[in-house]
C-alpha cells in the first residue's frame, strides 16, 4: 500500500525517507475527504510533545544546559529537513497551512508516533511501525 502516489516524483530521490513519508502524510492530508486516509487523519492528535515543537519559553525551562542544547538541536535539525522539503511541498500544490513549520512539526510527530493501515483494504496492508521509518 503506497500511501501517496509520488513514485514517479524524481524531486523525491533528494530527500531522506523519514521526509518523503512525511511529505506523503501531508499530501494525503492536503486531499481532505477524497483522500482514503481521511477518517484515520480525523483522529490524531493535534499537536506532539517533541522537542523540536518547544518553543524559546518550554526551551528555558528545562534548566539543565544538556537538555536545553538537545531542545535547540531538534528545532534547527527539523527546520533544515522542513527547508528542504518545502520546495517540493510548494511543487504539490499544497494548501499554505501545510507549508508551515508547524504543520511539519505535526506531520513528522505523526510519522514517529503513529501506525497506519490501508483503511480501505486491511486484509491487504502492511502495518507499518513508523519509528522504524523515520
Amino acid at each position: 500500500m503506497k500511501l501517496c502516489l509520488l513514485h514517479s516524483k524524481p524531486i523525491l530521490l533528494t530527500l531522506l525517507p523519514r521526509q518523503v513519508f512525511t511529505v506523503c502524510l501531508v499530501y494525503e492530508i492536503n486531499k481532505g475527504k477524497a483522500s482514503p486516509w481521511h477518517p484515520y487523519f480525523l483522529h490524531l492528535p493535534r499537536s506532539y510533545s517533541i522537542l523540536a515543537a518547544f518553543g524559546e519559553l518550554e526551551t528555558q525551562a528545562l534548566q539543565v544546559d544538556y537538555a536545553i542544547w538537545a531542545a535547540q538541536k531538534a528545532v534547527t535539525k527539523a527546520k533544515y529537513e522542513w527547508e528542504q522539503a518545502f520546495t517540493r511541498m510548494k511543487e504539490l500544490k499544497l494548501k499554505p497551512p501545510l507549508l508551515t513549520f508547524k504543520a511539519w512539526i505535526w506531520a513528522t510527530g505523526t510519522c514517529r508516533q503513529a501506525n497506519i493501515e490501508d483503511p480501505v483494504m486491511p486484509e491487504a496492508s502492511i502495518t507499518l511501525s513508523l519509528k522504524t521509518l523515520v
